[in-house]
């Protein structure tokens, strides 16, 4: 039968010093519980003092939704009328509104606007210019970050907005104004696209219309040049009036069989020169200058009201400002429970050291 090994003396000892005796433990926590009960009062209280004294934040939030079909037919009539440009979408309309919601241009315009920096720095008129504007960017940012956009639903264009403020009166309105601001913003750039849409065929039609009258004009000056050259060869051949052998020679008969003009003799041919010389216009012998007269003068009628489409639809108007900071009651509770747990640990060390103290003495 195999010995066991004897553990020595001094092993065992330093086993029995590393062991942890809770009664103990427990003895030195109620022998410093003064210390405990001390530190977790000034931790509840540092936690209330700021539980009390921080500014709160206030939180309106509302629900978007994007327009619906007849919202926007408005905006669409220069597609629907003429078939040009592209047709605008629910989709598209709502991700323009959407960018200019985050828009940090509309966001920097509304603060200025409202003068919203009252309610971060209310003493900001008693600085010097440079620290203005420091504290105006602190501001600002500041209020950038409490304006956020979610989208609970994915996929679905559902849109959540809040807006947190100081201020618990002011904090719906502004957010209510807000949205208006961007829709009337949003309205007014889509508008501009299509009135830059209706100016861009305007001036393209204008340009036919003018190569168009051109045209006619250098065809009168054509026609009489051959009426010209045709008169002078029918003088000479002394024809004076149509020809009446061969077949009926008439205006028609020169245009659609090909006959030489000076079979029309040149009274004929003279007569019509002169009528050609002494036209101011061209435009009622032009067809389609008419026509494009009248596409202009239709597309200059299409006007597009901003007041008659819609960008957005709201489907729950900003809600009335709710608490958000500080949660007083969290702040308590976390500082309670931070406040024990600091007073054990400082308890724990007045015992080690009293221990320690202790033992150097008996020594």
């Amino acid at each position: 039968m195999e010995k066991q090994p004897v553990r020595p003396h001094f092993e065992e000892k330093a086993s029995m010093e590393d062991e942890i005796d809770l009664f103990e433990l427990w003895n030195g926590l109620v022998e410093e519980k003064l210390t405990v009960f001390l530190f977790f009062l000034i931790v509840i209280a540092l936690g209330a003092i700021y539980a009390f004294s921080v500014t709160p934040v206030y939180k309106s939030e509302a629900y978007l939704l994007p327009p619906e079909v007849s919202d926007i037919q408005e905006i669409n009539r220069l597609h629907a009328s003429f078939g040009v440009g592209s047709a605008y979408s629910e989709k598209a309309i709502f991700e323009a509104y959407k960018e200019n919601l985050l828009s940090r241009t509309s966001l920097l315009t509304f603060f200025r606007k409202q003068n919203l920096i009252k309610l971060y720095e209310p003493n900001d008129k008693n600085q010097e210019k440079e620290q203005l504007d420091k504290t105006l960017n602190d501001a600002f940012s500041d209020f950038v970050e409490n304006v956020k956009i979610n989208s609970p639903r994915k996929n679905s264009g559902f849109l959540e907005i809040t807006m947190s403020l100081p201020d618990e009166s002011d904090v719906r309105k502004f957010l209510k104004e807000y949205l208006q601001k961007v829709s009337t913003e949003t309205r007014k750039q889509i508008k501009a696209d299509v009135i830059a849409q209706k100016q861009f065929l305007m001036e393209q039609l204008l340009n036919e219309m003018r190569i168009t009258k051109q045209t006619a004009q250098k065809k009168r000056e054509d026609k009489i040049v051959r009426l010209t050259e045709s008169i002078n060869i029918a003088r000479k051949l002394n024809i004076k009036d149509p020809l009446k052998a061969g077949p009926a020679v008439n205006i028609q008969g020169v245009n659609n069989q090909g006959l030489p003009l000076y079979y029309l003799g040149y009274h004929v041919l003279e007569a019509e020169k002169t009528a050609l010389e002494a036209r101011k216009s061209d435009d009622a012998f032009t067809e389609q200058l008419r026509k494009l007269e009248e596409r202009y003068r239709l597309l200059n009628s299409v006007d597009i009201n901003e007041n008659l489409f819609k960008v957005v639809k709201v489907d729950q108007s900003p809600s009335l400002g709710e608490k958000v900071k500080p949660k007083k009651a969290l702040i308590l509770a976390v500082s309670g429970v931070l406040g024990l747990m600091l007073g054990v640990f400082i308890a724990f060390i007045r015992r080690a050291i009293k221990n320690r103290q202790a033992t150097l003495a008996a020594s």
